[in-house]
């Protein structure tokens, strides 16, 4: 219980931070991106799970759009019981810099990582809180390799969902989360620009439609932020034109198809794995 208080605190300061503008801020709103995924799971025994799944990001612009670039995404998760569950990830980026997971224009194109999460209720819904954290590395020199690239970052989601049946074999799932991510900063040159508390946050919202143990789908939409410190530029009078703490925002809809393998994915009492992983 003391957990879920902790997130239930930890949730109303994350959607402050990506929802309200504070002063001496910039906000900027770029095109919509669409970034559908496919994921397979195999089911193991008890509760536990190895996953793979691949998405694929297009920015609209002009009218029309193109797909960029995608990862891969590979996974392990083993449930110690209802609530509680660890797991490991590796995320692999298509492109130069591997900023088109979920969390766009965060560099890493290999991106292993740790998660621990917990599942519980609070009321009618079901609450989740997953931790994790990963370090990201940029492999393709044309990025500018260097040690200084790769970044140590923590994770944290929460998301409160309900699920409703409908006839004997569909069940809806409305979800909504808020997610942030920070970089680990163990240590930062006396001349190094400052950066934000939080670098990237989203806000998600969903519905889950399980058809089947085997097969669901889901449709989302997102207003994903990325909080940056610019250099500051001035006029020549000594005012602030540009720069300092700027929000780049990026709406984004996706549509996740998600199949489930094995025989243990037919187990009555099992578990579903969460919609976002």
């Amino acid at each position: 219980m003391r957990f879920s208080l902790l997130a239930a605190g930890a949730a109303t300061s994350l959607l402050a931070l990506a929802t309200k503008p504070a002063a001496a801020q910039s906000r900027y709103t770029s095109n919509w991106a669409v970034l559908p995924e496919v994921q397979a799971e195999l089911a193991l025994s008890g509760n536990d799970y190895v996953f793979a799944g691949f998405n694929l990001l297009s920015q609209v612009r002009n009218g029309g759009s193109t797909f960029a670039g995608g990862q891969l995404r590979l996974g392990y998760e083993h449930f110690w019981n209802k609530q509680w569950s660890w797991g490991t990830t590796l995320r692999i980026g298509s492109d130069a810099g591997g900023s088109y997971g979920d969390f766009l224009g965060l560099p890493g194109n290999l991106v292993p990582g740790a998660l621990l999460r917990h599942t519980g209720m609070l009321g009618k819904f079901g609450f989740t809180q997953r931790l994790a954290a990963e370090y990201a590395i940029v492999t393709n020199d044309s990025y500018g390799n260097s040690s200084s690239n790769n970044r140590a970052h923590a994770r944290l989601r929460l998301g409160l969902d309900r699920e409703f049946a409908v006839g004997s074999t569909v069940k809806l799932r409305p979800r909504v989360a808020c997610e942030a991510l920070a970089y680990l900063r163990f240590q930062r040159d006396e001349d190094e620009l400052q950066e934000r508390f939080v670098d990237f946050g989203n806000l998600r919202g969903e519905v889950g439609v399980r058809l089947s143990p085997r097969f669901d789908f889901t449709p989302w939409v997102a207003w994903q932020t990325q909080y940056i410190n610019a250099l500051q530029q001035f006029d020549q009078n000594g005012n602030p034109v540009s720069g300092g703490k700027v929000n780049l925002l990026t709406p984004t809809v996706g549509l996740d198809l998600r199949v489930t393998l094995g025989k243990h994915a037919l187990n009555a009492d099992r578990l579903p794995l969460s919609t976002q992983h």
